[in-house]
């Protein structure tokens, strides 16, 4: 049995529990994100892993070693599609550009979520699909019943309704996690709707003043699962769950070691 939208769903952006919120908030002071982004090899180092673990979250077949040598010596893998290595470069790309421009694509809302899905599926989709509102209708998602709803006129209203309460939410964590649920959950492009929702969602902490989520390889099941449920129940608390531990792996508590390597 197939279960459809709910707008209801997007009514509330509060998610985190305070002392959730309390901890995410010590990692982020002991990692400030303006010494990881005055560190040359973090963001190429960060970036290069967020491409490889978000195209493993689609399916994508590039080995670790694949994507290190596409993205820093342009070399594709062979016997692999052209579209898996163009799915890698447009990962490292969009991340990329919301590490340089975030604070413009949150606030540009709607239209910067656009821009982070040319940049993702450019090579992929048509060019008149890029960063367009879905127009095809009764779309079914692999692994759930849930039903997107149709109708551009209907998919712009409710995204509308999503950026209103991501700009009322009460901190960027909410705001993260709300945003990356709930614009996958409407699945507003022809395709890309969960890298487009993971990028846009690390804009959002970025913005703040935030480090970015990393997707940590060995969480990759613990995010599909996360989604899933989100989709057919609206339950975030496995969300909540992943974010709390993927900023545990990679922002620890406890202030980064002195003389870290930065640009000069």
């Amino acid at each position: 049995m197939t279960t459809g939208f709910i707008p209801s769903r997007l009514e509330s952006a509060d998610i985190f529990r305070d002392v959730e919120l309390a901890e995410l908030r010590r990692c982020a002071e002991a990692n400030p994100l303006a010494a990881l982004l005055g560190n040359a090899r973090w963001k190429e180092e960060s970036a290069i892993n967020f491409a490889y673990t978000s195209a493993q979250i689609e399916g994508n077949t590039y080995s670790r070693a694949d994507t290190i040598t596409l993205l820093k010596l342009g070399r594709t893998a062979g016997g692999k599609s052209f579209m898996e290595a163009q799915m890698i470069v447009n990962l490292r790309d969009a991340y990329s550009l919301v590490l340089d421009h975030a604070q413009d694509i949150v606030e540009a809302g709607i239209d910067g979520l656009r821009r982070v899905h040319a940049v993702l599926m450019r090579g992929i989709l048509p060019d008149d699909q890029l960063g367009a509102t879905r127009k095809t209708t009764r779309v079914r998602i692999a692994g759930t019943e849930y039903v997107p709803p149709d109708g551009v006129a209907y998919i712009e209203k409710q995204a509308d309704a999503i950026f209103g309460n991501v700009g009322l939410a009460s901190n960027a964590f909410d705001a993260s996690v709300y945003a990356a649920c709930n614009l996958s959950y409407l699945q507003v492009f022809e395709d890309g709707n969960k890298r487009t929702s993971r990028v846009f969602q690390n804009a959002i902490l970025i913005a703040a003043g935030l480090p970015p989520i990393q997707f940590p390889i060995s969480m990759i099941e613990a995010y599909i699962d996360a989604q899933l449920v989100y989709y057919e129940t609206g339950d975030y608390l496995m969300h909540r769950g992943f974010v709390l531990e993927t900023y545990r792996a990679s922002y620890p508590d406890t202030p980064p070691l002195e003389g870290a390597e930065t640009s000069s």
